[in-house]
């Protein structure tokens, strides 16, 4: 890895880890201030959206992968290319290149992987989340 690269790395990752720290913080905060009744209601409210939300991204993922589909974006599921071994993505990454080294190997677009990753994220998210850390820590950048 360059220098240039490995630098780059170390700014994203401890921007990533203040927003985190100051969300966090800023729970704690309000948790201390606003009385308990709020919380319960907020509560309510995110169990009440969170069961309109849940069912709406199911239809809408459903909805692209059927588009997808008929567009021939999943074309690369099917074909035997000969495929070199995987790696993380560089030209086609948003966080560390998991999803679109995936979506390289198996030869489909990027946003279909991104797609079926936060909807297992939302099922399993400790194994999901154990499992991208494990592939960004021992798979090379292409």
């Amino acid at each position: 890895m360059a220098d240039s690269q490995k630098n780059s790395r170390h700014p994203r990752m401890a921007v990533v880890l203040g927003v985190v720290l100051i969300v966090l913080g800023v729970f704690n905060l309000a948790g201390n201030v606003f009385p308990g009744d709020i919380w319960f209601r907020l509560g309510q409210i995110m169990r009440a959206l969170w069961g309109i939300i849940w069912p709406s991204a199911f239809v809408v993922a459903g909805v692209y992968l059927v588009w997808a589909s008929r567009r021939g974006k999943l074309a690369g599921f099917t074909s035997s290319r000969p495929r070199g071994p995987f790696r993380r993505s560089l030209e086609d990454r948003r966080f560390l290149g998991v999803c679109g080294g995936i979506a390289y190997y198996f030869g489909v677009d990027s946003t279909v992987v991104r797609i079926i990753a936060v909807i297992l994220l939302v099922i399993a998210a400790p194994t999901v989340l154990l499992a991208y850390a494990v592939i960004a820590i021992v798979v090379p950048y292409a």
